[in-house]
């Protein structure tokens, strides 16, 4: 036998970045320790396609209703569908930049039952549509949400990695003390009103930062959503995180922020809701199954659940979400059972 006859071993697939270590995502899991349904107030149902493979993977792992950013086409198929478990997020047409058009989808979404605006301040976001909490037009959108009785949501601030990365560039795109003063100012004037922090107030790394937010403005929530940045930042300060989420548990609401897609089938979708799930209720210790693209690949994040307690899962999982929507006039009504 020659060399040219050894023919060379096929390379290993590379695992999928969903499940780099293998899990079986179907293995059963038992529902979380919920009185009601498991809502998840932050996520991205897009499109009415996406719905059949969405529920059961969500079924799965426990979670029953939605508190959905979804465009308003597909929404309006999807209430048809699966209305009595999704609630939505009023969002303007991204690709079209444009006050009036988003007035107007305020409008259509306040009549098909949405009582909630989020305005998305990350800062590649303002960049590109040239918009900040502090814009003439993006106020007026507030005082009209806020007139109809929605609640305000944003998302401000983004990883430390990122501003230590692609937003190194001060002139360009600010820094995360500006952008938080611009939150402040926001927060300031509805400073009655009830207003949803997306992502741990876009600050998990600072939980100084939200523990002052919280403590000078009663009416903000924050959500708990961002399975990879969730993930790297609440496992690397596991004790304090705990502390934290414990201390303000009447304030947090869980989410996954899911994002669906028409690649991504049971076992995408399913990670997501496996790490959080491991994440807020268990002591796990170990691998996340899902590549962190913010870490070199010998620098994956190392999981450390918070393990809470019972009573501390039941108000994030189910009664906060509940609490805030009550305040403007919304109820998912199987969710009392």
């Amino acid at each position: 036998m020659t060399a040219a006859d050894i023919q060379p071993s096929p390379a290993v697939p590379k695992p999928p970045d969903h499940n780099r270590i293998g899990l079986d995502f179907r293995k059963p899991m038992p529902r979380p320790k919920v009185r009601g349904w498991v809502i998840d107030a932050h996520c991205h149902l897009l499109a009415a396609r996406h719905a059949d493979v969405w529920f059961q993977a969500a079924e799965h792992y426990g979670i029953d209703a939605f508190v959905t950013m979804s465009p308003l086409e597909e929404a309006l198929v999807l209430q048809r569908t699966h209305g009595d478990r999704l609630h939505f997020i009023t969002v303007p047409k991204w690709a079209e930049n444009s006050f009036d058009d988003w007035h107007r989808r305020l409008e259509m979404f306040y009549n098909i039952g949405s009582r909630l605006i989020k305005f998305h301040m990350a800062p590649g976001t303002m960049i590109r549509t040239g918009w900040r909490l502090d814009t003439p037009g993006i106020r007026k959108l507030m005082r009209e949400a806020v007139s109809r009785g929605m609640i305000l949501m944003s998302h401000v601030g983004d990883p430390d990695t990122w501003y230590n990365g692609k937003y190194t560039d001060h002139a360009k795109f600010g820094t995360r003390e500006e952008h938080y003063r611009l939150w402040e100012d926001a927060l300031t004037e509805f400073k009655d009103h009830p207003w949803l922090g997306a992502h741990l107030g876009g600050n998990p790394e600072d939980l100084g930062r939200l523990q002052h937010l919280l403590d000078n403005y009663p009416n903000l929530y924050l959500d708990i959503s961002a399975t990879r940045w969730m993930v790297r930042e609440i496992s690397l300060r596991r004790d304090h995180a705990r502390d934290f989420v414990i201390r303000n548990q009447d304030r947090l609401l869980f989410g996954s922020d899911q994002v669906s897609g028409d690649e991504r089938g049971f076992d995408f979708l399913a990670s997501r809701f496996w790490c959080h799930r491991k994440l807020w209720e268990t002591a796990y210790v170990g691998p996340s199954p899902i590549v962190d693209p913010d870490l070199p690949e010998d620098q994956q994040p190392t999981m450390r659940g918070l393990a809470l307690p019972d009573a501390v899962l039941q108000k994030l999982y189910h009664d906060n979400v509940l609490k805030m929507l009550a305040r403007v006039g919304v109820r998912f009504e199987a969710a009392t059972m």
